[in-house]
């Protein structure tokens, strides 16, 4: 077997240099987003990197978690993977500082901060919960805990590394279930702070799980890459068998269709009971161009085609089907995002004491947070390998992991 240390590889150090790259490229476009677009249009584009990145960055940690509270043997090999890959967990408060401080401008993204929307009537009943104050507390609160989550499980999972007993993995297997509903609570409540909120007259019920399937399938994407690309480098050979990619092909499979499930559920409720505070979420999309063509793109690369490439039950151990179906989802994540995003930043802009119905295209702005973002999860990921095993070589279930047949 090969070296589970892989900080010096020259894959790892290709992460660092474009990661550097990208930050530097992405940090360019959002300046220049903002010299064309104004502030308005550059924190949308922001928001739409840190979403994507930091909410892959915390799935991974659910992922480690998941793995520990099921006892999963399969994984042990390639958990560590996921586990390097939340580097970037510990610094999204610090990322969050723009989006904060934008709740207090003049040109906010959030129509809820707006003076002129004081005077409305359901922004008023929400007031107890949509306040600056209490919406930066929240915020605050759910970066500590994910902060705790990243110490305790990927710590835990390291101390492993070296410990002379179980006792690491034991905390895990113990504290995980804690963990894993932690996540599900603040990813929610983020994804109803910074993406619902944008729309403060329109909710749903099943908006958090919406949110989190994406994460979830989009979090698999990357693994899946990650582990065809330290293979293809000759990396971990030995850990790392064709029976992590049909698992993560069929978790892939599963969850590229749970979202088109939740999706549907979503769109058909709100449909059938025809309420306009919650149809006025779809009517400003599919009646609009050019988001009635994002509609039809996501139904495309969210589900049909991630769908067709991995439906059968061979493809999901060969690479190059792997990566595509991959690359997809990943694609039709950031679709996904700007769908939701964008028409709601582009409803109201604030120009001065009055307010214009102003909408935004989809534009070479939409990119810029992504590269930034982008870059900053890789640099992440890059500092994790270079400082720790990229496999738990010391969990007690790792022999079952290289045994394991699908």
């Amino acid at each position: 077997m090969s070296s589970i240390n892989i900080g010096s590889s020259p894959l790892v150090a290709s992460m660092r240099k474009y990661s550097i790259i990208l930050m530097g490229a992405g940090a360019v476009g959002l300046a220049a987003s903002y010299a064309v677009g104004g502030q308005e249009r550059a924190v949308a584009d922001y928001l739409i990197g840190f979403w994507y990145f930091a909410g892959i960055s915390i799935t991974m940690l659910f992922f480690s978690a998941l793995q520990f509270l099921t006892r999963s043997g399969w994984s042990a090999g390639v958990r560590r993977i996921a586990e390097n890959l939340s580097g970037m967990t510990p610094f999204l408060v610090v990322f969050l500082i723009p989006i904060v401080l934008n709740l207090f401008g003049h040109h906010s993204i959030y129509e809820w901060t707006h003076e002129s929307s004081k005077h409305d009537p359901i922004i008023q009943i929400k007031e107890p919960y949509l306040n600056i104050p209490f919406t930066i507390g929240r915020l605050a609160l759910y970066c500590l805990l994910w902060w705790g989550m990243w110490k305790f499980v990927v710590g835990n999972s390291v101390k492993q590394d070296s410990a002379t007993d179980i006792t690491p993995t034991r905390k895990n297997w113990k504290r995980s279930a804690v963990w894993v509903l932690v996540y599900s609570l603040t990813i929610t409540f983020a994804s109803f702070d910074l993406l619902m909120s944008l729309e403060p007259h329109w909710f749903s019920t099943i908006w958090g799980v919406y949110t989190f399937s994406g994460h979830f399938v989009a979090a698999l994407a990357i693994i899946a890459i990650m582990l065809v690309s330290f293979r293809n480098h000759g990396l971990l050979d030995g850990y790392i068998r064709d029976e992590h990619y049909h698992d993560l092909g069929k978790l892939m499979f599963a969850f590229t269709v749970f979202w088109a499930y939740i999706g549907f559920s979503q769109y058909f409720i709100i449909w059938f009971a025809n309420i306009p505070e919650e149809t006025v979420y779809f009517t400003t999309r599919l009646d609009n161009t050019p988001w009635s063509v994002f509609g039809i793109l996501l139904i495309l690369t969210r589900f049909l085609i991630p769908f067709a490439l991995l439906l059968k039950q061979d493809v999901k151990r060969k690479k190059k089907v792997l990566v595509w179906s991959a690359i997809v989802i990943l694609i039709a994540h950031f679709i996904d995002i700007v769908w939701i995003v964008m028409p709601a930043v582009g409803k109201v802009l604030i120009h001065g004491t009055s307010e214009q119905a102003i909408p935004f295209l989809f534009s070479w702005n939409e990119f810029t947070g992504m590269l930034f973002f982008a870059g900053v999860f890789l640099f992440a990921g890059a500092r994790m390998f270079t400082s720790q095993n990229a496999v738990a070589a010391n969990d007690p279930l790792l022999q079952e992991s290289f045994e394991y047949h699908s």
